[in-house]
């Protein structure tokens, strides 16, 4: 999957479904999600373009859902978002996928 599949999934995650300025935001929102990914210690390995693990895809789109906007249940999918995070970093996900 590229970057530009991956904001396009964001996008559907979100129910964006038009083109216009927020585009840019949403792509804002996954490359900060990758930053956060790192900043967690997730090894670069997993986090290079083609995403081949759908754990990384899954934390990514959680983390636009959850900060795209003011969604109602912000704190659920924060704290959704977060486990997922623990399960990366008890996974191996620390560790070179080659």
């Amino acid at each position: 999957m590229t970057k530009s599949g991956l904001i396009e999934m964001a996008k559907l995650r979100i129910r964006k479904t038009s083109v216009d300025d927020l585009d840019s935001d949403v792509g804002q929102l996954v490359d900060v999600a990758f930053a956060d990914l790192k900043r967690i210690g997730i090894d670069q390995s997993y986090l290079k373009y083609p995403y081949p693990d759908p754990l990384i895809v899954e934390a990514v789109l959680m983390y636009v859902k959850a900060n795209f906007g003011s969604p109602d249940n912000q704190a659920e999918l924060s704290e959704a978002y977060q486990t997922m995070c623990i399960k990366l970093k008890g996974g191996g996900y620390h560790r070179s996928s080659s």
